[in-house]
Parts: structure tokens; C-alpha cells; sequence
């Protein structure tokens, strides 16, 4: 993570530190009066001059959503929140009608457990302004950050400088944060892979209503794929998480996401006893990735924000800068493959100049056309099949050309185009049927464009579901 981001906050002098410790406890005493059963006063413990950075903000929202989990959990009622968000640091407390004891018995288990509990301070006060103690519930003193004796000993002795907590709360919080959000984004495109098989009617491919053109797959065999591909899904989102370089030195960032995609081939091809599912997404899905990943570390953007796809389209092209000049190593002598034919009959580039230029057919007119769809009211499914009519007729979907000829897949591209461009929402949906028995008539599957549509389902889902780091 890029910690000069990440880390990067004002100092508090201890003036205004103590002063909001005094206003916290006017809040709680002007709270009591209004005779709730308890009160729960949250704050962090961040060592430092340093309270309020990213990592704080986000450590803050993580706690304050377990405050409210564990009250949810015990059937309890919230009577008031009162935050304060000052430069002295994130604070809230909540007044609640439930019993002092039980709720700070589930808190203190949350501080015991959680990974990051130990930066959390849930203080529960009773009526009458008295703190319930961890040691009357049977907890023990709360141990060092660093060396695990009890913390009040280090404490008043100083062992340690207040750097070396703060370099420690750090990393504390940098590894799990990259841990979750690795995982997450791998799920997400599991989850990606799963809704672009399951959608319903695509043209010559594979869904949950028929196998397509396709005679030697099946929607099993592209669930089997997708859990076999998970795994290496989170090895590039952690490389993009912890990439250390800048924009200048992200093809470096692709070189090691390439042996990862030969490895994953690999497993991809014992899941399906060799039939190759997935092999485009391995490099597209992979990217994708690791990019959101380094976008996620290198500049702390929310995955909702509008500025995202256009982020993202700038990693992509930075990192495969050098994409291109495979091309121009082929060996005439030597056996090609499907995209390094088309590159020499018809100067084709495919998915490759496609990821060179920033995935635009995806990150700025197909997640477009998605969104708009959604906003029509169409359903995920159906946004998704009209999204998936624009890449086929925008791209050139190596798949498509492969299984007939290019030919073919001009006239296919060039009629496309035409209609969509003269036809509502609805009439496209309503053309599927009749592309679908033309395609799988003429035994094509344009596996390009649906990989195209499991990227703009990652986006999708990304801006939709957070991360769960509870």
C-alpha cells in the first residue's frame, strides 16, 4: 500500500488532544442526563500526534459498524449517535436502552478477537457515569501493542517511542486491509464469472438455458473453471495491492502476473479435463485484478466513484505499455497461435490491443451502456445481454473470427451495428433468439465479447458490494 497516501494526515497538538477528551466527556455526561441504560463511547487508539489519515477513517467505519452489528445482534434499540470527526481524531458514542454488562461482553470480545481489536477502545459507561471494567467480566488488562505485557506497564514506562507504535499500527492495519480487499476482489470476479455463464440468452454460448455452438462444455464446466481460477484471481490482486512502484514502473507490475496466468492455465485445464473455459479471462480478468488492486493502494479511491473505470483504463495502459512488441518477435517458423494468425493475415490485435489501450470498449462505452440499461429498468441479466450485443458488434472478438473467418465476422459485426444503432433496448432483446440459432447454425461463439461482459459484471459488482472486513 502506498503509505504516503494512506498514512498521510495534520498533526494534533496535545492542547487540542486533551481539549477533545474534555468535550468528550461533556458529551457523555449531557447524554446520561437523558437516562439511557448504557452508553458506549468509541475511539481508536492510534499512537502519535498523527489521529486522522486514511487508514484511521476506514479503521473508524469498521468499528463503528461492529458497535452496531453486536447491538443489532442482541436485539437492541439505538437511542442516539453522536459522532465528533475532528483532527484529534474519529469518535462516537451511542446511548442505548440495552444492559451495560451484555453489551460491553460482546465489545470486549470484539477487542479480544477482532484482528485489529486491539486499536479499538469501546469504553461502556452505566447510568451513573461509571465505566464497566474489563476485569469485572472476567476479561484481562489489555496487552501491548508490541510486546504483549500488560500495556499499562509499557505504558508508564515508556518502552516504547511513540514511532515505533505508530510504525506498528501501521503495519497492523496495512496487512489486513490488503488481506480483505484481496480477497474480495477475487470473489468478485468469481462472482463476475458465475453471472456472465448464467446469463440468459446468449448467442452461441454457453448459459444456464443451452451449451451454444459449444459441444464439449458446459455451464458446469465453467463453474468448475471459475473455483479453479479464484486462487490466482487473489495472487494478482495482492501483487496490485502491494505493487511499491509508481505508473512509470507498472509493466513490471504485468511481468509477474505472467508466470501466475501460465500456472493458472494450468489448473484451469485439470478442472475441466482440458477444455479451455477461461483461458481469455485469465489475462483480462487478471489484469483487471491486479489494477484494481493498485488503484485501491496507490490512491485510496473508493471502487464507486465515477472516476474509477477512467482510473482504471490509465493503470491498464501504463501497465501493458510494452503489450504490443510481442507482436513483433513472432517466429514465422515456429507453430501460432489463433491471435498471432490473425495479427499476420489481417493486423488484428484482439484482447491485446484491446488491454493495450486501457480496455476502452469496456471502461468507457460498454459499462456505460450497462448502467444505462439498469437505469431503463432492465434487469442484471438483461443489461448485461445488451452489453454483451455491443461488444460483438464493436470488437474484434478473436473467438468470433476463429470458430468461422473473418469474413463472416465482419458481415456479423457490420449488420449488428446497423440494428443497434436503429433499434430500442427492447427490439435488441428481442433478436437474441434468432442471432442465437444463426450463430450456433454457423457453429460461432463470440467468447471475446462474454469476457468482455464478465469484466463489466466485476465493475458492476465492485461499485455495488464492500468489502466485508467485519
Amino acid at each position: 500500500m502506498n503509505h504516503s497516501v494512506w498514512t498521510k494526515g495534520e498533526p494534533a497538538s496535545l492542547p487540542e488532544i486533551l481539549d477533545a477528551r474534555e468535550k468528550r466527556a461533556q458529551l457523555q455526561r449531557e447524554l446520561l442526563q437523558k437516562n439511557p441504560a448504557s452508553l458506549v463511547s468509541f475511539t481508536l487508539n492510534i499512537a502519535g500526534s498523527v489521529k486522522v489519515f486514511p487508514y484511521t477513517k476506514w479503521l473508524y467505519f469498521l468499528g463503528y459498524h461492529l458497535i452496531r452489528k453486536n447491538i443489532e445482534l442482541l436485539c437492541g434499540r439505538i437511542i442516539e449517535v453522536k459522532e465528533v470527526k475532528e483532527n484529534t481524531g474519529y469518535e462516537c458514542i451511542f446511548s442505548l436502552d440495552l444492559k451495560p454488562k451484555v453489551i460491553k461482553k460482546h465489545l470486549l470480545l470484539q477487542e479480544e478477537k477482532h484482528p485489529l481489536g486491539r486499536l479499538f477502545d469501546f469504553d461502556v459507561l452505566r447510568p451513573d457515569g461509571s465505566k464497566v471494567s474489563r476485569q469485572e467480566l472476567g476479561f484481562p488488562e489489555r496487552t501491548c501493542l508490541i510486546c504483549q505485557n500488560p500495556a499499562f506497564l509499557c505504558s508508564r514506562s515508556r518502552t516504547h517511542s511513540a514511532e515505533e507504535l505508530q510504525l506498528h499500527t501501521i503495519q497492523m492495519i496495512d496487512s489486513f486491509y490488503r488481506e480483505r480487499m484481496a480477497v474480495h476482489l477475487a470473489l468478485m470476479m468469481q462472482k463476475s464469472l458465475f453471472y456472465e455463464v448464467n446469463t440468459a440468452l446468449k448467442p452461441g454460448l454457453v448459459d444456464r438455458l443451452h451449451n451454444g455452438a459449444h459441444r464439449d462444455m458446459c455451464r458446469y464446466t465453467f463453474v468448475k473453471s471459475a473455483y479453479a481460477l479464484t486462487p490466482y484471481f487473489l495472487k494478482c490482486a495482492q501483487e496490485g495491492l502491494s505493487f511499491s512502484g509508481d505508473l512509470k514502473e507498472l509493466p513490471n507490475l504485468f511481468q509477474t502476473l505472467r508466470p501466475l496466468g501460465i500456472r493458472a492455465e494450468k489448473e484451469m485445464l485439470s478442472a475441466t479435463n482440458g477444455v479451455n473455459t477461461h483461458k481469455g479471462i485469465i489475462f483480462s480478468g487478471g489484469i483487471f485484478c491486479a489494477a484494481a488492486g493498485f488503484a485501491k493502494s496507490f490512491y485510496a479511491i473508493d471502487f464507486e466513484s465515477p472516476d474509477f473505470p477512467d482510473l482504471l483504463g490509465n493503470i491498464c495502459c501504463h501497465m501493458l505499455t510494452d503489450l504490443l512488441k510481442d507482436y513483433d518477435s513472432i517466429n514465422p517458423n515456429l507453430p501460432k497461435s489463433n491471435g498471432e494468425r490473425l495479427y499476420l493475415l489481417h493486423g488484428i490485435t484482439g484482447i491485446r490491443g484491446e488491454a493495450h489501450n486501457g480496455f476502452p470498449h469496456v471502461l468507457k462505452y460498454g459499462f456505460s451502456r450497462f448502467k444505462e440499461a439498469q437505469k431503463a429498468g432492465f434487469s442484471l441479466n438483461d443489461s448485461g445481454l445488451l452489453t454483451l450485443l455491443y461488444y460483438i458488434a464493436h470488437t474484434d472478438d478473436t473467438n468470433l473470427i476463429t470458430r468461422g473467418n473473418f469474413e463472416i465476422s465482419i458481415k456479423v459485426r457490420t449488420a449488428l451495428s446497423e440494428f443497434l444503432h436503429d433499434s430500442s433496448y427492447e427490439k435488441q432483446l428481442e433478436i437474441l433468439p434468432l442471432l442465437d440459432h444463426y450463430f450456433i447454425e454457423k457453429n460461432l461463439s463470440p467468447g471475446g465479447s462474454a469476457d468482455m461482459l464478465a469484466l463489466t459484471y466485476f465493475l458492476y459488482f465492485l461499485t455495488k458490494i464492500a468489502c466485508c472486513f467485519e
